[in-house]
């Protein structure tokens, strides 16, 4: 097996750990080699999706295991644009965000790496689970990518699950974007445009003499918001 950047990348790709094993210790200095996009090896084993085929383990951990002994970063980033703010592409995020790997996010963090970079995506996904792990790792819940911290994000997506976990944590709704909105402000801005949306009681649909058919939607859209802006509101 000759140890080439691209050897290591397609074992780390196929989470072949044995493999990367080998081609480390026969050059040690591949584990911070980048591809064009500057990823490392260990950025691409976390970025696998468990659930693909021809895999040589079932969740990355062995693969990540032996690109940390050969030298990988674990807070290795990836060069981002300037707008991203305090985000950093990391590989715990990779795991998170690109393989939706929670065992593999769980070894990371063991291993001491930062789980704030991942809150986003958490909230994104409205990932309960994740977001409990990333939480009890200790995150800088108060970071800004693209004007937003990860509570106001999950305001304004309205995500439900991950939301109260921000808050209960001690996340600050208070901290505005660059339109200078809040929390607060972007979960009443949802509310209002959940109301403009929704149709009224007893109107019509397209059909002459038939309501509207989806009146359990419409419910389901008002308490939506509803629970949005009070569980946001309950801190303040």
């Amino acid at each position: 097996m000759r140890a080439t950047k691209t050897a290591l990348f397609e074992a780390a790709r196929r989470w072949e750990a044995a493999a990367v094993r080998t081609i480390a210790t026969r050059l040690p200095s591949l584990a911070a080699a980048t591809d064009p996009r500057g990823r490392t090896a260990l950025h691409i084993a976390c970025a696998v999706d468990p659930k693909g085929k021809a895999l040589g383990e079932k969740d990355g951990t062995r693969t990540a295991a032996a690109l940390l002994a050969a030298g990988a970063a674990l807070e290795a980033f990836v060069p981002m644009p300037e707008g991203e703010g305090d985000f950093r592409a990391s590989p715990l995020w990779y795991a998170a965000a690109r393989g939706r790997n929670l065992p593999l996010v769980r070894f990371l963090l063991k291993r001491g790496a930062d789980p704030s970079y991942a809150l986003w995506t958490a909230a994104f996904h409205d990932d309960a689970a994740l977001m409990r792990t990333l939480i009890a790792a200790k995150p800088r819940l108060d970071l800004v990518a693209h004007g937003e911290t990860p509570i106001f994000y999950a305001a304004r997506l309205r995500r439900l699950k991950t939301l109260p976990l921000l808050i209960a944590a001690g996340a600050d709704p208070a901290i505005k974007d660059p339109q200078g909105r809040d929390a607060v402000d972007i979960a009443r801005a949802a509310v209002a445009e959940g109301a403009r949306r929704a149709p009224r009681g007893g109107e019509r649909s397209g059909l002459r003499g038939q309501h509207d058919p989806r009146p359990t939607e419409r419910r389901h859209l008002r308490r939506f918001t509803r629970s949005t802006i009070i569980v946001v509101i309950s801190v303040i």
